[in-house]
């Protein structure tokens, strides 16, 4: 007699593997939002340092000046959810140090949520 063994998945096999690829995906898409966000926070930084740096109507030793740049700045890149309070400028030695530090949540399922805590800081030499 000749016996042929089937070889592969049970369905059961194939829905624990599906299910832990959906997880996967789910929370990529919930996180990547928060991380897409924290980098236009960067990078509304860094066109208020670079502005700063040279000159364009912002004076770096002016909270002020440096809060209304990176507002305007944070508009133009569709950041909504930050506040000034997140942010802290601290003069030292000349050097403006520009720090933003905010945590961001997302709903993930039910009463849990997915989040990051974002921290990053820009020096502007003027």
């Amino acid at each position: 007699m000749n016996h042929q063994h089937q070889n592969g998945m049970t369905t059961l096999g194939w829905i624990i593997v599906i299910s832990i690829f959906a997880f996967i995906v789910v929370t990529g898409f919930k996180i990547l939002p928060l991380y897409l966000d924290f980098m236009n926070v960067k990078n509304a930084m860094a066109a208020v340092e670079r502005r700063a740096e040279e000159g364009n109507a912002i004076d770096p030793r002016s909270k002020r000046d440096l809060w209304i740049a990176l507002a305007n700045q944070l508009r133009i890149n569709s950041v909504y959810g930050l506040k000034r309070e997140n942010f802290k400028f601290v003069r030292k030695d000349g050097v403006t140090t520009m720090t933003v530090d905010y945590e961001a949540r997302k709903p993930y399922f039910d009463r849990m949520f997915i989040g990051a805590h974002f921290v990053h800081s820009v020096d502007i030499n003027k």
